[in-house]
């Protein structure tokens, strides 16, 4: 009740706020601008207050589909996996569980004086016709009753000294199918398709399906059959998910909400999973492909509802289980039935350390990835670790990046990124400018000094996923822009801009001579008439064009100049007048 009344209020006073902006309204507009946020702020806060939703079941890993989203790939490669499948058998059937039915072809070899092969199809009453024998009743039989009787009807009809009975191709029956599908329907099966690939040829599951109460209402029999897809897929028991027969009714129900057990920590798959009576711990884990390598299995914590709100908690020591849990036919010790709402939480390792490692490419002797300590693997031992630089690196131009400054933030920058240029004062301006360009995480490393004296400022401690690229030797000079020959020239020693524009044939039509540029390799820029900077092979110079005016900008300029000298031309009249 008192959640009640304070929600009230809090809304009574939104309420108030929002009455009142239009006074707010009419002060200023800075109160303008102050109202705009207010209400942005209050919108923003009621959405906060909606519950998060909770996490679903582990069941979209089966069937593609996770809350209100589809996994289209998973649906078509399902739909493609159906008719690449179709008519394919897992493997030999087996003579004695085969029921046989009608439409299933019989191949009878008799060896005797007159040696013949007779191929027999099952009618729909269950029966064969065999030339010379008779009709032969096989309604309700297995392979091999079938074989036995067809053998004692024809050796008791002809004089033969041996029959063999093979099955040429299975038949073909409907299978009905509802419930949870996409699409209710009655289908086309064998007798070797299992229940999981009929509800796929019905479009596969429905959002919230259950993957563990599927019902299986077998006519033949007059039984019904509990499916369950977890443990066929995760724990490989072939029963869990049996083939069809002819008449056979699957009902796919909906998964309950609030019959789950669960799993969560340092395991490959944490998550909700659907619960089914008979679940045990190691059932659990399983569903969750087992430990990894960081799991901490002697503290294992395990939580049971007692009541509504009474909790039994147990640590359980698994580390008996490490490697046994990924065989499924294994029986664990201590293992214990779950209940519905049960939870296991597996923590991780707090000594575990991932391996850590840089990468070197480019001009190396070795390029790749070295595994490195953070306390005392310098530069100069992944130099010695990779066999040195090549004769073609350009050791000058290396970049080295810091792969952990990447991600971090300048609160400053990113407030000015969102200001337009004109509304920054002056030193923003400036700090934007001088920021605007920054390569993250580009470390500023004289490699040069590094070979020459090991001990030097420059030879820093590598870290996780430091990164080193050494380029080739470049000894060109790219000109490009305005210029009547663009492209790459040979670099020539002490030329300025100027001569390396005139070996590309000179100034181009319009070029912007004042503006032409010098950009470093490593990104800086230059104003080339300034002549503050020495120009090195892979430099760029840039030469763009200069602005063309338009009609409406020639025309606008005129008329200014034309007003303004009138109304100077008004004035100076004016004064003269007065005199």
């Amino acid at each position: 009740m008192n959640c009640q009344i304070n929600f009230h209020n809090y809304n009574d006073e939104i309420s108030e706020k929002i009455i009142n902006l239009p006074f707010l309204f009419a002060k200023n507009m800075k109160s303008i601008k102050l109202s705009f946020v207010l209400i942005f702020f209050i919108v923003l806060n009621l959405f906060s207050q909606r519950a998060p939703k909770d996490e679903p079941l582990q069941n979209y890993v089966i069937t593609g589909i996770k809350g209100k989203e589809l996994d289209t790939l998973a649906y078509q490669t399902g739909q493609r996996i159906i008719k690449e499948t179709e008519g394919l058998i897992e493997k030999e059937i087996n003579p004695d569980t085969y029921l046989l039915g009608p439409q299933d072809k019989l191949l009878i070899s008799i060896v005797s004086i007159r040696p013949r092969e007779i191929e027999v199809e099952v009618s729909p009453e269950g029966k064969i016709s065999i030339p010379e024998v008779g009709i032969v009743n096989l309604k309700g039989l297995t392979l091999s009753q079938a074989q036995e009787l067809i053998i004692k009807k024809v050796k008791n009809v002809l004089k033969v000294s041996e029959v063999n009975v093979l099955l040429k191709s299975i038949r073909k029956f409907k299978v009905s199918i509802s419930g949870a599908v996409q699409k209710p329907a009655i289908v086309s099966a064998t007798s070797t398709d299992r229940v999981s690939e009929i509800i796929d040829k019905a479009g596969g599951f429905k959002e919230n399906a259950s993957l563990r109460n599927i019902l299986l209402n077998r006519e033949v029999g007059k039984e019904i059959i509990k499916v369950d897809l977890l443990k066929y897929f995760f724990l490989g028991q072939k029963d869990a998910n049996p083939t069809v027969t002819g008449g056979d009714h699957i009902i796919v129900p909906f998964a309950s909400e609030n019959e789950f057990i669960e799993i969560q920590g340092d395991v490959r798959r944490p998550g909700k999973y659907e619960f089914a009576e008979g679940d045990s711990l190691s059932s659990l884990i399983r569903f969750a492909l087992g430990f990894t390598e960081t799991s901490l299995l002697d503290s294992v914590e395990f939580v049971r509802i007692i009541t509504g709100q009474q909790f039994e908690t147990k640590i359980l020591d698994l580390t008996q289980w490490k490697d046994l849990i990924n065989d499924p036919n294994k029986k664990l010790p201590d293992d214990f039935s779950l209940k519905i709402g049960d939870r296991v939480y597996v923590r991780k390792k707090a000594e575990w350390k991932k391996p850590k490692s840089v990468v070197i490419e480019g001009e190396v002797i070795f390029p790749g990835r070295y595994p490195v300590d953070e306390k005392t693997f310098r530069i100069s031992d992944l130099l010695a670790s990779c066999g040195g630089f090549t004769k073609e690196a350009d050791i000058e131009k290396i970049r080295f990046i810091r792969q952990a400054l990447l991600d971090v933030v300048d609160p400053e920058m990113e407030r000015l990124s969102r200001i337009p240029p004109s509304e920054m004062s002056k030193n923003e301006y400036r700090y934007f400018l001088s920021r605007v360009n920054e390569r993250k995480g580009l470390m500023s490393i004289n490699f040069q000094r590094i070979l020459n004296d090991p001990k030097s400022d420059d030879n820093i401690i590598l870290q996780d996923k430091d990164s080193i690229f050494v380029p080739r030797k470049n000894e060109f000079v790219n000109i490009q822009g305005r210029v009547n020959n663009p492209g790459l020239v040979a670099y020539k020693p002490n030329y300025n801009y100027l001569d390396y524009i005139q070996l590309a044939g000179g100034f181009g039509f319009r070029a912007d001579e004042d503006a032409t540029l010098v950009v470093k390799s490593k990104g800086e820029q230059f104003r080339a008439k300034d002549f503050n900077y020495t120009i090195e092979p892979g430099d760029n110079i840039l030469v763009p064009p200069k602005e063309e005016l338009t009609f409406f900008e020639v025309f606008t300029t005129a008329l200014t100049i034309t007003s303004q000298i009138l109304t100077i031309a008004g004035v100076i009249l004016a004064i003269v007048r007065l005199r």
